[in-house]
């Protein structure tokens, strides 16, 4: 399960001190002053300007953004270095990073990025030898013949999490190397990108003393062990999500098998004993929700009025000791999920009658658009101050408070909701206390009993007085099931022979994953631990999952050579078009609800902000829901953005989504896009260019043509009634997109 204590970084393997802040400071660039708190004998700004220019080439039209330099001891800095962080932009096109040892000179970390309309396209697909040849000569000026020859051989062992990077570019890693023994997660990563051209650089390096290979236990007794022990989670989790960063409905869930980092499954190879990614002994996880009850909740859900939310805000307070008050709204606001679907939610006060008034005893109850509580507090105002606490009550009892306020407050949904049971380190709460921070226990989420991963939610409990302060949870709205346990899910012990054929039981250093954030990390071990491709194993079939697999088919192998090339490449870097088993399918025809998921991602960019949705009334801000656009059809949430962003008019009981839309229609929705909405429904003010065009599009055509984005298939002729393909498609948003760009 995802933790707190966690950061998405070090869970990636990522080094810890990319997490170091990038705020810069330097003399002699405008505005900014010097920030220079580190030891003797470091680099000057000057000399580490100068080291830097010598690692990479930093281009004559960047200039200088920023140095500062970062002592060991600032509080994210965890490696015990110090470093000179260096920045040059382009205008707001391109930003250059460097990073180097502040004592040494070496280049630690380097990273170039281009705003997306300013990359190039290749005709042909950048492959892996090309970019291992570019990697190494990278590697071999910035490296010494010494270091190198330290690394293993470019990707010799598969990266645990290089498909996350892989949207960048090509990512090339050469593993540290202890004699044979690899250190995974130490060495370098080199990314190239579709051009050739290194954009990342990423040394980690652990200096500490390794422990010695020479009494460990022989692979067989730690096969044995693993056998024994391991235990892979059962749970839902979002495929599309790991593979696709342009994910553009809500998560698609799948039931599968997967190590957690707090699930047994690496063996200590000096004790035998089964460990996890903490290097903690471990033991299977037992799933127990707190109660029966189940939610009961239908497919399409009705947005609520505000005050309808607070009647339902009312009577959860009922369920609280005591007797309440209610002492009116306190705001709201809004957010949105991954699918993009909008959600508002209000804040309700209260105070206890008996109370005596005082504001530490007021609670506040968060109610969403949905009906659902989102968020529980006591004492709201002084939510924010940060006073050191001392730890009088035991995690445990926390855990018990916290539990007590779940079961008062969710009683209806106690069947799908289960205790995160993993007591922090000493070292953990004494951070807690020393930050003045409450206890943070966490619950998760079930859905058949079985967890969904990310789903989870925090009770905080005051350390000092063991009461439970707040609740916070978000919506479940956006969580599409795409399997359901049945008669033919496969056991543990099978997936595990699963990932046995796709791995390989390898004698490794591990540098144990931190609790928390920032702390110095942990000293290596050595482990036997399957090594090989990263991936899942579906519990409905027994297959194996491969995310590099997955996302190697986001890019699109059939546009080589098609004229419109350049503007698909584009399209689907900025996410506005998907790839489907490595297909984008320039030349096939755009249906409505394919258009509104475009139309949905386009209204995301920053050139159209005044899109944002801005509502007089509850009522204004209701959905529109279309009798043949349920929620799970795949452009649902696109719909509903867009009817939101008012692209889409309120009117009509079908959207007929999966009929192929027209360029009449397209005009419409670019019109409305560019912000000419009130226009369109005053068609005698426009006098149309085209003979073919009926009175209700002339404006809408009228007005994109005048624009240059949809010219007439003659000079008397638009053709309204003609389909458009994607790659057409492609072509139109990226001239949308440059015109917004020159206007701003």
């Amino acid at each position: 399960m995802l933790r707190r204590t966690t950061s998405w970084g070090l869970s990636l393997g990522v080094s810890s001190t990319i997490l170091v802040t990038t705020v810069f400071a330097t003399a002699g660039v405008e505005g900014l002053t010097l920030i220079v708190r580190a030891a003797e004998k470091t680099l000057s700004q000057e000399e580490a300007i100068k080291q830097a220019q010598k690692w990479v080439t930093i281009p004559e039209d960047y200039k200088l953004r920023g140095a500062r330099i970062t002592d060991p001891d600032e509080e994210y800095n965890v490696t015990g270095r110090t470093y000179w962080n260096i920045s040059w932009e382009k205008g707001k096109v391109g930003r250059i990073n460097v990073t180097i040892d502040a004592v040494s000179g070496a280049l630690s970390r380097y990273s170039n990025r281009l705003e997306d309309d300013q990359l190039g396209s290749t005709k042909n697909e950048f492959t892996e030898e090309q970019a291992i040849k570019v990697a190494r000569k990278f590697l071999e000026k910035v490296t010494t013949e010494e270091e190198r020859g330290r690394l293993s051989k470019p990707n010799e062992y598969a990266d645990q999490n290089g498909y996350y990077f892989r949207n960048q570019g090509q990512v090339v890693n050469f593993t540290r190397m202890v004699g044979e023994i690899p250190f995974l997660g130490n060495g370098i990563q080199i990314i190239v990108d579709q051009n050739g051209d290194v954009i990342s650089f990423n040394r980690e390096w652990y200096d500490g003393k390794l422990p010695e290979a020479t009494k460990v236990i022989e692979i067989a007794e730690a096969e044995k062990k693993w056998e024994e022990k391991a235990s892979p989670s059962l749970m839902y989790k979002d495929m599309a999500g790991m593979t696709n960063r342009y994910q553009q409905a809500p998560g698609s869930y799948e039931l599968v098998y997967e190590f957690q980092d707090e699930d047994p499954q690496l063996v200590d190879a000096t004790t035998g004993e089964v460990i996890n990614l903490f290097g903690k002994v471990a033991s299977e996880k037992k799933i127990k929700p707190l109660g029966n009850m189940i939610s009961s909740e239908t497919s399409e859900k009705r947005l609520i009025t505000k005050e309808e939310a607070q009647k339902i805000a009312e009577q959860y307070v009922k369920r609280l000791p005591g007797n309440y008050r209610f002492d009116g709204s306190s705001g709201g606001g809004s957010s949105s999920g991954p699918g993009g679907i909008s959600e508002r939610h209000w804040s309700f006060d209260f105070s206890p009658q008996n109370g005596g008034g005082k504001k530490s005893d007021q609670v506040e109850v968060d109610i969403n658009d949905r009906g659902e509580l989102v968020g529980y507090q006591v004492n709201p105002n002084g939510r924010f101050e940060e006073t050191p606490k001392k730890m009088v009550i035991t995690w445990e009892q926390a855990e018990e408070s916290a539990t007590k306020l779940v079961n008062t407050l969710l009683s209806d949904q106690l069947g799908e909701i289960y205790l995160i049971e993993e007591e922090p380190s000493k070292e953990t709460l004494q951070s807690y206390a020393d930050n003045g921070e409450p206890y943070e226990i966490q619950f998760g989420m079930l859905i058949n009993g079985t967890p969904v991963e990310d789903e989870t939610f925090r009770v905080e409990v005051n350390p000092e007085t063991g009461m439970a302060e707040s609740l916070n949870q978000r919506s479940r709205s956006e969580v599409k099931l795409l399997s359901k346990p049945n008669n033919k899910q496969i056991e543990r012990q099978s997936a595990k022979e699963v990932i046995k054929k796709q791995q390989k039981l390898q004698l490794a250093y591990l540098q144990p994953v931190p609790e928390w954030i920032p702390i110095k990390p942990s000293e290596p071990i050595l482990v036997y631990r399957y090594v090989g491709d990263n991936g899942v194993v579906k519990a409905d079939t027994g297959e194996w999952y491969s995310f590099v697999e997955a996302q190697k088919k986001q890019s699109p192998s059939d546009i080589d050579e098609h004229p419109q090339q350049a503007v698909l490449d584009f399209a689907v870097r900025k996410g506005w078009m998907t790839v489907a088993d490595g297909q984008l399918g320039p030349e096939k025809e755009v249906t409505r609800g394919e258009m509104a998921m475009m139309m949905a991602q386009m209204a995301d960019e920053g050139e159209f902000r005044y899109l944002r949705p801005y509502f007089d009334s509850d009522e204004e801000r209701l959905i529109h829901n279309f009798a043949d656009v349920p929620s799970s059809h795949p452009s649902y949430a696109a719909i509903q953005r867009n009817v939101e962003y008012k692209l889409i008019p309120k009117t009509g009981n079908n959207f007929e989504p999966d009929r192929l839309i027209t360029r009449a229609e397209v005009a419409d929705m670019v019109a409305r896009l560019l912000g000419y909405g009130d226009l369109l429904e005053k068609p005698e003010l426009f006098k149309s260019l085209y003979q073919d065009v009926q009175s209700k599009h002339v404006p809408a055509v009228t007005l994109i043509s005048a624009n240059g984005l949809l010219k007439g298939k003659s000079a008397t002729n638009f053709d309204p009634d003609a389909t458009v393909t994607r790659a057409q498609a492609a072509e139109l948003l990226k001239l949308i997109y440059d015109q917004q760009q020159e206007r701003n």
